[in-house]
């Protein structure tokens, strides 16, 4: 069955609905529009969908500054809706836009293949988001003003801007920060994935990038929209995005603070029958005592107070409150045991109070839901689009059950970025993870520490070099101040430098910028991401994560504790980068020194431990590379005469090898092959009194008379400085203007960062 697009099918259900359909059909269409309502009766339209508002001023000021303005709420085709989606959203969305909204749902399709939803099938789970609209129209819901969005092509076709917006969220909230979010997802803020850190991260960025100025969810939804809120205090965005939170409506058995989608029984369903709505209101929790509200409650709800709040916590009552005496077809009363009620107040105080009887209240809960219902249950047997996609949706469930039942689920199929393409199959590929920025200009030892890791891979015989430069992880780090712009220059620095000096020892070398290589395939790398977050292995105690949060401390760079959200994103996008590199190759390894190699080694386990080398290769890690404990400094773009007063005034202490950044630099020269052999490595010149002239022919030599004061500083240095000099000279002819237009970029944030210091 072939469906047209959303908006289309929208378009076409409106055009041609005339005529009643249902019981008080008449008040589904109103006459009411925006314009015809003052800012006050817009205001209190609005006011009444939110059980919580932040802020009432701001959705004032709206109002007066927009006629029409977005609201957004996001939901995940997972094959049921219950009334509350159904029946109580109909009645917020059509307030929503009577006032003047244009109201954007949020089709989550992405997020249901991840999670495995519909057997992971991506076509089933747009067939299951169809048949939920067709649920709203049935409802009543007013479509004019509604917009559906599905979450993959919108993802994908704002993928710059999308992804560069999670990773600044990410960038200005710590750790801390972004689990108090989790609850969005059900989960406490222990024992949480890496994968749970990305959620909040996204739904927030999600807000932006639709261009709401409302966020219209569920008051379980709240510390997330809240996220929001301060995240534009952090970057300066004037206009926050307004929250306005509805009611969660309670689950029908005891104790359920909300409805729950894996427990049939704690909700009615929309495709309900009379006799499951029956059978489920009798059996509902009915208490007639108030108990304090729950800490559950109170989180649900965002309230921090500590005094206590006595609630009557009966299911009937709140349906009676939310869907009954109010829905999408206007306002109305309820009967019970011959009282007429039109607002729940008294109702539920008469209740307490013993004037109705719980097998009335249940009674006439039972025959006005189903009257409201009824119109729902009439369009899917009499609109033939409807009747064809409900038995369409229930043959996808059934398929996927019976796959379940009989042990023949389908794997998923590998999802990710693959960096080389299929003929390349039988490549050996040596990968150099380029340094990330610290805050200052690019370096000459920094080229060098990469380019002796191309240098080993060459001796290995690698076919492939490739210098891979993480660009959007150290933005997410915040590194260069989360300055995109600076981040992108100073890799073009070290790339066209490494390049330059990779020329002149015949190596050819792939540089490539991880922002590029995502764009090429969006989805599937941050889809990647999102899976190695998320994948959990059996344990002796049950199921745990392969990533968790303890797991990404444990693999962070030397030097570095987990404090910041970035960090557990940056992670999860290096175990990415490596399943991309890794895919399509016959061999990969990276070089790297030895602070990095337990980073590298949380990815090379990942591979292991899921693919086993069977779909994509298993990397191995050399971590060999020598990095400088104290460079002298040498940044590219200073003039030659710069960097020799920088080497003559470096610290050199006679007989200190330990700190001597000069000999560091020397050695780092000589592993990158940049010397000629044919002579002598060192020839230094010096008056007999200070023990004559001598030709050091290797590194150990120089190191060990040096150590033993046999060689004076006075003369290692200019002789070493000499060889230096000579070695690095290519990177002094880097003077054309695109380099220099990146060394500029780099200098002046560098300058405008020390003034504000």
């Amino acid at each position: 069955m072939e469906h047209d697009d959303l908006a289309t099918v929208i378009q076409k259900y409106v055009a041609k609905r005339s005529g009643p359909d249902a019981v008080q059909q008449e008040e589904v269409q109103s006459s009411t529009s925006p314009n015809s309502l003052s800012i006050e009766e817009r205001f209190k339209l609005l006011r009444s969908v939110g059980e919580e508002c932040q802020t009432e001023p701001e959705l004032m000021d709206l109002l007066k500054r927009k006629a029409t303005f977005n609201l957004y709420d996001g939901f995940e085709p997972s094959g049921r809706m219950h009334i509350a989606q159904g029946l109580f959203k109909s009645v917020n969305v059509n307030k929503c836009t009577e006032a003047g909204g244009i109201f954007k749902f949020y089709v989550a399709d992405w997020f249901a293949l991840m999670n495995d939803k519909m057997g992971g099938d991506l076509k089933k789970i747009k067939d299951t988001g169809m048949y939920f609209v067709h649920v709203w129209k049935s409802c009543g819901m007013k479509m004019e003003n509604v917009r559906f969005i599905w979450a993959s092509d919108f993802i994908e076709e704002n993928a710059t801007e999308y992804w560069t917006k999670m990773l600044d969220i990410s960038r200005v909230n710590n750790l801390g920060r972004v689990k108090r979010c989790c609850t969005i997802m059900g989960r406490e803020e222990g024992n949480l994935t890496a994968a749970q850190i990305l959620y909040p991260l996204m739904q927030c960025t999600d807000i932006f990038i639709l261009q709401a100025n409302i966020c219209q969810l569920g008051v379980d939804q709240r510390k997330v929209n809240m996220l929001a809120r301060e995240y534009c205090g952090s970057v300066g965005i004037k206009y926050k995005p307004i929250i306005l939170s509805h009611h969660m409506l309670m689950g029908l058995k005891a104790g359920q603070a909300k409805m729950s989608k894996s427990d049939p029984d704690s909700a009615v369903f929309m495709e309900d029958t009379p006799e499951d709505v029956r059978r489920k209101i009798t059996n509902a929790a009915c208490p007639k005592e108030k108990e304090k509200k729950s800490a559950k409650q109170k989180e649900l709800q965002g309230d921090d107070s500590v005094a206590e709040e006595w609630v009557l916590n009966n299911p009937v009552i709140d349906y009676v409150r939310y869907l009954i005496l109010e829905n999408s077809k206007g306002r109305h009363s309820i009967e019970v045991d011959g009282l007429t009620y039109d607002e729940a107040d008294s109702l539920e105080r008469d209740f307490i109070e013993g004037k109705i009887s719980e097998k009335g209240l249940k009674e006439a809960c039972i025959e006005r839901l189903n009257q409201i219902m009824a119109a729902c249950r009439k369009h899917f047997a009499e609109d033939k689009e409807a009747r064809e996609l409900v038995a369409l949706v229930e043959q996808h469930k059934a398929e996927v059950q019976r796959e379940k039942d009989a042990g023949t689920v389908k794997a998923a199929p590998l999802r990710s970025l693959q960096v080389f393409t299929e003929s390349s199959a039988s490549a050996s590929v040596g990968v150099v993870f380029a340094p990330r920025p610290e805050g200052g200009a690019v370096t000459a030892e920094e080229v060098l520490c990469v380019l002796q890791g191309l240098v080993r891979a060459k001796k290995d015989q690698k076919k492939r070099l490739v210098l891979w430069c993480e660009d959007w992880s150290s933005f997410t780090l915040d590194r260069m101040k989360g300055d995109l712009k600076v981040i992108a220059a100073y890799f073009g620095i070290l790339g066209e430098a490494v390049k330059t000096m990779a020329s002149v020892l015949k190596l050819e070398v792939e540089v490539k910028l991880q922002s590029e290589e995502i764009l090429r395939n969006p989805n599937m790398y941050w889809i990647s991401v999102i899976d190695a977050g998320r994948k959990k292995r059996q344990s002796s105690s049950g199921e745990e994560p392969m990533i968790g949060l303890d797991e990404v401390g444990a693999h962070l760079p030397a030097g570095e504790t987990l404090s910041e959200s970035g960090q557990v994103v940056s992670t999860l996008m290096h175990v990415a980068d490596l399943l991309a590199l890794c895919r399509g190759v016959k061999d990969l390894t990276i070089y790297s020194d030895a602070s990095f190699e337990k980073h590298h080694s949380l990815g090379q386990k990942y591979l292991q431990d899921n693919f086993d080398g069977k779909e994509v290769c298993i990397p191995k890690i050399d971590a060999t590379c020598k990095s400088l404990k104290s460079p002298i400094g040498l940044t590219l773009g200073e003039g030659e005469s710069v960097w020799n007063s920088k080497m003559k005034k470096c610290y050199c202490l006679e007989g200190e090898l330990a700190e001597n950044p000069l000999m560091d630099l020397l050695s780092l020269v000589v592993s990158c092959q940049l010397l000629d052999t044919s002579g002598p490595l060192l020839e230094v010149r010096q008056k007999a009194e200070h023990g004559g002239d001598k030709d050091y022919l290797s590194l150990q030599e120089v190191e060990k008379s040096f150590a033993s004061k046999e060689l004076h500083p006075s003369a290692f240095k200019p002789a070493a400085q000499d060889r230096v000099k000579r070695a690095l000279a290519p990177l002094q002819q880097l003077k054309d203007a695109a380099f220099k237009k990146m060394c500029t970029t780099v200098d002046t944030f560098i300058k405008a960062q020390s003034k504000k210091r």
